[in-house]
């Protein structure tokens, strides 16, 4: 599988994938709310619940010595810092990530 590149959405076509057998992801998903008309937007609210299924196969499918690098970015809602990004990374840490 050397060279090749998958196009599609990650919770399908990671599945094709063995445990342990990935050295590093690197993803930017869609930021909360951003580009609607492009991404369908997800809420701050849902993010953390849109994302968990996702960064489960990413677990799954990362070697033990595997990165896993997250580009997102926070979003401010009636003048305040939401906190979907906190609630994020704890999530990601339950999960059994290791968030530096």
């Amino acid at each position: 599988m050397w060279n090749q590149i998958y196009c599609g959405d990650c919770e399908n076509i990671l599945k094709i994938f063995p445990e342990n057998s990935i050295d590093l992801i690197v993803t930017s998903p869609p930021y909360a709310d951003q580009r609607v008309k492009t991404y369908g937007g997800v809420s701050p609210d849902d993010y953390v619940d849109w994302f968990l299924p996702k960064s489960a196969e990413f677990l799954r499918v990362l070697k033990p010595t595997g990165t896993f690098i997250l580009n997102i970015k926070e979003k401010a809602v009636n003048g305040e810092r939401h906190t979907y990004v906190l609630e994020l990374i704890l999530a990601l840490r339950k999960q059994g990530n290791h968030v530096w």
